[in-house]
């Protein structure tokens, strides 16, 4: 017999279903976690750049005098990378601007991997420059893929948004009208993993360009 409440039929007698409204709850929690993994990842990269620099036994940290990055693309990259989540963040705050704010804040995502493409053939040096150098080539590298990654989630949320604004009562299927409590869990999570993901990017920043 199916349980009361219960999100699907059970596949097994002995599998207890999860109530419905837990799923907001549980992708708020998932976007948490996804946000500890990526701390967790590009402190990798921050260990990396305090420990070779402050090390340098064989005065490798920067070989050449031109080892350093354009400092006008990386606050270009920072600004537009805030844009979005700024964006981001009003599309999950303000339902009747959802599309719009989340098509900008997708834009914006997929300018600022394409200003870091950019930084790359612009670079006078490349990863075998010394210590800097490779942490600046691998800490960018993966940080743009991941952010293209992130883009591609944004626009999930925007192509869902979208359909549903296009919907009526009266064309849109039941599942479609029911669930807008976990479309806009989705968003949110969305919103919140790239707003602190743009922060992680804040700090490679003030790291890799400033100190």
């Amino acid at each position: 017999m199916e349980a009361s409440g219960a999100a699907s039929a059970p596949t097994h007698p002995d599998i207890e279903l999860e109530p419905p409204e837990w799923q907001p709850r549980a992708i708020w929690v998932g976007a948490r976690q996804l946000c500890g993994a990526a701390s967790f990842f590009f402190l990798a990269f921050l260990f990396a750049y305090f420990y070779l620099r402050s090390l340098d036994l064989s005065h490798d940290w920067k070989i050449g005098p031109h080892v350093s990055p354009p400092l006008g693309l990386g606050v270009a990259n920072v600004i537009v990378l805030i844009a979005s989540a700024v964006l981001l963040r009003v599309a999950s705050a303000r339902p009747e601007l959802t599309v719009r704010a989340g098509a900008g804040a997708l834009v914006l995502a997929l300018v600022a991997v394409a200003l870091q493409a950019y930084t790359w053939t612009a670079l006078s040096f490349g990863p075998a420059s010394g210590g800097y150098a490779s942490v600046f080539v691998g800490w960018t590298i993966f940080y743009a893929v991941f952010a293209l990654m992130s883009a591609y989630w944004i626009e999930t949320q925007v192509a869902t948004a979208w359909r549903r604004e296009r919907s009526t009562v009266a064309t849109a299927p039941a599942d479609v009208l029911t669930d807008e409590t976990l479309t806009r869990a989705n968003l949110e999570a969305c919103s919140f993993y790239w707003s602190f993901y743009v922060a992680i990017g804040v700090i490679t920043f003030v790291i890799l360009y400033v100190i």
